[in-house]
């Protein structure tokens, strides 16, 4: 028993770091062997704050975590094979201080999301980097009756946001003054000519310490019968806020055509980042075996664009904009999976797996190298491993594998011609031109076939005292 409290695994990685990862958040929380709603592990201080009323002793726990994601895409003219690995960790620890009440204190490092980078035929897209992640939490466990324990959790975080992407300096002037009628090297400009193309790279991040950084996890369990357990837990967004701000800097590199100058300037970047909700079913089988059936449900659909705001003198007297949006057109997915696994003993070995599924991030028309996350399958396998039969120390090893179905899109959401379209309305924003150029969807087709393999790995070490 005092290992239903496992898990997560990890990885080690020394490979390309280059690629994109999905918008949502660790694919291995909850889903991951030995974890979830209901689990008595440390793993739970975040996820289900109330299962770490649980634990029957202390725990110390570290894990060394990550995704390797697969991506090809055959779009805008590229053939594209790309690897990233994302690695992350966690260091926790779990405290018994009485019969009723347990502590829990966890720092963490989730995979960052990491964007395809390098490819100059993607640049208006995106041209690497991504968003890392921060966390510190502290949370509590209460047991209130013999059947109902209710927990919560405080989380710190800290994000650090960098995008890197071109900009049509042309289409951006429509048929105007410097715009897809004007010349570059000897010709017409037209779409996506490299002489009109700006380069953008914007660094933001949270403040170190703020209170808009807090995330808050709250949970209850509930014993529905002699071996039948309910865990559910949700999790407010940063600051419980509709909108999240990120400061920091941006540089623009001017198109060759322009001069190719650098102008700097402070940058902000606004994001609705999602809420979630986790819950498990847990009930015990005979043979020593516990059968877990547990989902996640994100709010992602407030995460529809990077709201970017450039601020400074010098951007004016260049003429750049001083507002853009990035877009991510995400929509609320949902997870769910089961399986089986084996009640910890104390026996030498110990084994479990998953199958399940999650739905789609976005829609197929607004899928593109920054982002491809149609529906996908999961498995996960893990083990757990001692020295000897009930000794302390126990290595948890952990891997899970998504299998996202190759998604053909014949009809983007994004077209240049949005921009022209709405330029020569007048900006008129109650045409379907202005509203997609608005909500950053003028830009190349990203027409094309989008696949991808996600593993994730987790490599985590239990001491039980």
């Amino acid at each position: 028993m005092a290992a239903r409290r496992i898990l997560t695994l990890a990885i080690f990685g020394a490979l390309i770091s280059r690629a994109q990862a999905s918008p949502r958040t660790d694919p291995t929380s909850g889903r991951a062997v030995f974890t979830g709603a209901t689990a008595e592990h440390a793993t739970s201080i975040t996820l289900s704050p109330a299962a770490i009323g649980l634990a029957i002793g202390n725990e110390l726990y570290f894990a060394l975590t990550s995704t390797l994601a697969q991506t090809s895409i055959n779009s805008a003219g590229a053939d594209i094979r790309d690897t990233t690995v994302a690695p992350g960790g966690v260091l926790s620890y779990l405290w018994r201080t009485s019969e009723r009440l347990r502590i829990g204190f966890e720092t963490r490092i989730p995979p960052p999301e990491e964007l395809l980078e390098g490819y100059d035929e993607l640049r208006y897209h995106t041209l690497g980097i991504g968003e890392k992640r921060y966390a510190a939490t502290l949370g509590v466990g209460v047991r209130v009756t013999s059947r109902v324990y209710f927990g919560a959790s405080l989380t710190h975080e800290n994000i650090f946001l960098k995008l890197r992407y071109a900009r049509d300096s042309a289409l951006a002037n429509g048929h105007g003054t410097n715009g897809v009628d004007s010349d570059c090297d000897g010709t017409p400009c037209g779409i996506g000519n490299p002489a009109a193309s700006e380069l953008w790279a914007i660094d933001v991040r949270s403040p170190y310490l703020a209170a808009n950084n807090f995330k808050v996890n709250i949970g209850l369990v509930v014993r529905v019968a002699s071996d039948v357990w309910i865990g559910v837990a949700y999790h407010t967004p940063p600051g419980g806020d509709i909108q999240t701000t990120l400061d920091g800097s941006l540089s623009i590199t001017r198109a060759p055509r322009d001069g190719g100058d650098v102008i700097r300037g402070a940058a902000n970047v606004s994001v609705s980042y999602p809420a979630s909700v986790d819950g498990e079913v847990r009930a015990r089988l005979p043979a020593d075996l516990v059968a877990r059936i547990g989902g996640r449900w994100e709010d992602l659909s407030r995460f529809q664009a990077y709201d970017v705001r450039g601020t400074g003198s010098k951007l004016v007297q260049a003429g750049l904009p001083e507002w853009t949006e990035r877009a991510r057109g995400l929509h609320d997915s949902f997870a769910m999976w089961g399986g089986v696994e084996q009640i910890d003993t104390g026996d030498i070995a110990r084994f479990g797996g998953r199958l399940g599924f999650e739905t789609s991030a976005h829609e197929t028309d607004r899928t593109s190298p920054m982002q491809v996350s149609p529906l996908s399958l999961t498995f996960d396998a893990g083990m757990q491993l001692r020295a000897q039969k009930g000794a302390a120390w126990v290595l948890q090893l952990s891997y899970g594998l998504a299998y996202f179905p190759t998604a053909t899109v014949t009809n983007s959401a994004y077209d240049p011609q949005h921009r022209i379209d709405c330029i020569d309305s007048g900006f008129d924003y109650s045409t379907a031109a202005c509203a997609a150029t608005r909500n950053g969807y003028a830009l190349p087709s990203a027409n094309g076939d989008y696949g991808k393999l996600e593993h994730a790995l987790r490599l985590g070490f239990r001491y039980d005292h």
